[in-house]
């Protein structure tokens, strides 16, 4: 009898965040460290693999197991946040946490962490292995893993180290789980002036408006562009500074309570089209022109319902691209506008943010000096030929994907004698070459 048997797993089907891909899954929730140096041991005696997939909001293939003796594991019950010291502005963490909850606690105590991602499953772990980027990217805060100070993690040999030297964190960030497992995190916070924001938005008319608004200096800023590209609403941008009033007068939302939400956004996947989306987004439009309001923090990040739940509109899941823009802003967003326009392709969403470049080398970071463009199409709508041909667009304008869209960079890291960390994203693309969305 195979040693793993020995493991307690649950099985379910386990799918990426946006729906493209659905595996069955044996999935393991150690709740102690010797469970995971025991499991590691198991797994390498018998020579198979395992994913790490904790918070649920991996795109596409990267945390979706190869095939049903691909086991995965997740650090779920590892959700701690252990210390908080404001005196020299840093978090300890353990990597199953969810960034949601850390927000919520770090901003009852006038604090808060940078590069923050939108989904509310996205885990501390989760955000250092994909360096994330977000709506308040800054020069001096570029992505998630510019905020690391130190790192516990677990070796593919099942040895716990504690990493302090920015040579060896920077290994960890942006390594897709392939360096090892993150177990707990040392992060750099930042005081803030209020536990709210005060939110603006505006409706350009053209990209030379949006690009003056988000080089303008706001906590927060990103634009939301019309899928269909209307004149009238082309696109409105979301800008939030911290309020002047401090003291929190909102009820944080309650993330685990929108089961009729959900369902609401499962039906509504009979009744999408591109007529509907089109009248949805004409509803958005109106609903969110010229506002001027307060929202606590924590309900800025999470209350758009929309956005976490998307995915769910759609049958055959989404395409994701995310576009780095490094110059001739105008011309070169343009030429993706224009492709999609002349194959009458409508994004479910368009979202355009500036970034900026790290400071440090790590394993993988997208970012850079510039502005990146997230391109989400729904599956059914688009083919391998369309595919192929945005891609072409993408490279004659001398675009970069992100990681999580092309897998050069991995198959130059991949160790195959060493590395025990494979997914079904990774197989295929070391068997195939594939580019992988």
């Amino acid at each position: 009898m195979s040693s793993l048997n020995q493991i307690k797993f649950t099985e379910k089907v386990i799918s990426s965040w946006n729906k493209t891909y659905k595996k069955r899954a044996k999935i393991f929730y150690p709740k102690k460290l010797g469970e995971i140096k025991e499991f590691i041991k198991k797994i390498k005696s018998e020579n198979k693999k395992y994913i790490i997939k904790t918070g649920e909001c991996s795109y596409d293939s990267k945390s979706i197991n190869v095939d049903y003796e691909t086991y995965i594991i997740s650090l779920k019950n590892f959700n701690r946040i252990l210390r908080i010291n404001k005196k020299e502005s840093f978090i300890t963490v353990q990597s199953g946490s969810l960034i949601s909850n850390v927000i919520y606690e770090l901003k009852n105590k006038g604090f808060t962490i940078s590069s923050i991602p939108g989904g509310e499953k996205i885990s501390i772990g989760g955000a250092i292995s994909a360096n994330v980027i977000g709506k308040d990217a800054s020069f001096k805060n570029p992505a998630f893993g510019d905020a690391v100070l130190e790192l516990i993690v677990m070796t593919a040999d099942g040895v716990t180290k504690k990493i302090m030297k920015n040579n060896e964190i920077s290994r960890y960030i942006g390594a897709f789980g392939m360096s090892g497992i993150i177990l707990q995190v040392k992060l750099k916070i930042k005081k803030i002036t209020s536990q709210n924001l005060n939110v603006k938005t505006n409706i350009f008319k053209n990209l030379d408006d949006i690009k003056k608004n988000l080089d303008s200096i706001n906590e927060y800023n990103y634009v939301q562009v019309d899928p269909f590209f209307r004149e009238k609403n082309f696109a409105i941008g979301f800008s939030a500074n911290f309020s002047k009033q401090k003291n929190n007068i909102y009820k944080a939302i309650n993330l685990q309570s929108l089961f009729f939400e959900r369902w609401f956004f499962i039906l509504s996947s009979f009744f999408i089209n591109k007529f509907t989306w089109r009248f949805f987004y004409t509803i958005f439009f109106l609903a969110n022109k010229d506002k001027n309001y307060e929202l606590d923090l924590h309900n800025y990040h999470y209350s758009s319902k929309y956005k976490h739940m998307v995915p769910l509109i759609t049958k055959k899941g989404l395409v994701d691209y995310e576009i780095l823009v490094k110059n001739k802003f105008k011309k070169k967003i343009n030429s993706i506008f224009n492709f999609l326009k002349k194959n009458n392709l409508f994004p479910i969403y368009i979202v355009i943010k500036k970034i900026y470049k790290s400071k440090k080398i790590y394993t993988y970071n997208f970012n850079d000096n510039g502005y990146a463009v997230a391109i989400s199409l729904d599956k059914f709508y688009i083919n391998r030929r369309l595919e192929k041909k945005f891609l072409q667009v993408i490279n004659k304008n001398d675009l970069k994907l992100n990681l999580s869209k092309t897998d050069a960079l991995l198959l130059k890291k991949y160790d195959k004698k060493n590395n025990l960390f494979m997914s079904y994203y990774k197989k295929k693309v070391m068997n195939k070459y594939e580019i992988s969305r």
